[in-house]
């Protein structure tokens, strides 16, 4: 399938970030909210007025994914653990759980809800590519449960529009995988692989899922955005101007703008100067629309 290089991609935040991540489509706020990993940092995006917005994060919060409450803010995957916090209250993030503690080295990386309002995340090494991560669902209670081990780096994580299905990455193992979903229990059974990356140069990082059933992948190294189908078919292959996106999320109030995050991390200056839209927020039409982010219940 032939990879496609004519499509419009719109720069809308030149943030130059180290390592963006977790783009997510806010309907209250009506602003794509994202991370940048290693400053660490919360922003946001109005593309009503073209606003973006940077917050700094404490230190310690090496923030790998955010997700929307309910209650309002978001819960913050940490290196030091699960927090919530809300940047208008102008209070401190509450820690609420911290399930890799006395391990030293190892912090949260990606992480989403599912549609009843769990919250899914991955841990990782964040020196060693080593398989020393868990997955953990994280419930409304704040109770924290492991549900997967033994891999190196957590992405992808998604869910098909029925909530039957859902996905989960491996990106140093190049592996995407496919679960049957309980959304009742929220249980995860019948592993199998839904796309296996090992024959190519870009591996699998963010993902997120169109109102058709179809996954979006950013693939790093490559710099290419790949739509799959539901049976792991590639249907679209976007070459975007960047070699590290990071991930995808689809915003606006009509969900129908793709947002793509990228990073910048370990370029040298002539690295940088050679892709200056490295560490950018990107957008494009692609010709379908997302679901709705769905929000931590606790």
């Amino acid at each position: 399938m032939p990879i496609e290089t004519n499509i419009d991609i719109d720069c809308v935040v030149q943030s130059a970030d180290i390592l963006g991540e977790v783009p997510l489509w806010c309907g209250r706020t009506r602003r794509l909210w994202w991370i940048d990993v290693r400053r660490p940092a919360l922003q946001s995006y109005d593309p009503a007025t073209g606003k973006h917005t940077a917050q700094r994060l404490h230190p310690d919060l090496v923030t790998g994914s955010i997700a929307l409450r309910e209650a309002g803010g978001f819960v913050l995957a940490t290196g030091t653990g699960l927090y919530l916090y809300d940047p208008a209250s102008g209070k401190a993030a509450e820690r609420i759980g911290h399930p890799e503690e006395g391990k030293p080295g190892m912090r949260l990386n990606d992480g989403k809800c599912d549609r009843r309002g769990r919250f899914w995340v991955g841990s990782m090494h964040d020196v060693q590519r080593e398989p020393l991560g868990t997955l953990y669902r994280l419930d409304a209670d704040h109770s924290c449960h492991a549900m997967l081990d033994d891999f190196v780096l957590p992405n992808a994580l998604s869910w098909s529009p029925d909530d039957r299905t859902m996905y989960f990455a491996d990106t140093h193992r190049q592996i995407i995988w496919a679960f049957d979903y309980d959304i009742d229990d929220g249980a995860i059974s019948n592993r199998r692989v839904f796309k296996d990356w090992t024959h190519q140069l870009g591996r699998p990082d963010g993902a997120t899922v169109d109102a058709e059933g179809f996954v979006w992948n950013c693939m790093v190294a490559t710099g290419h955005l790949v739509r799959l189908a539901p049976d792991g078919r590639v249907d679209r292959t976007i070459q975007l101007p960047v070699t590290n996106p990071t991930c995808p999320a689809f915003g606006g109030d009509g969900l129908d703008t793709l947002y793509i995050t990228s990073h910048s991390q370990r370029f040298t200056p002539e690295q940088q100067t050679r892709e200056p839209l490295a560490g950018a927020l990107l957008a494009l039409n692609v010709g379908v629309r997302g679901l709705p982010e769905p929000r931590f219940a606790g």
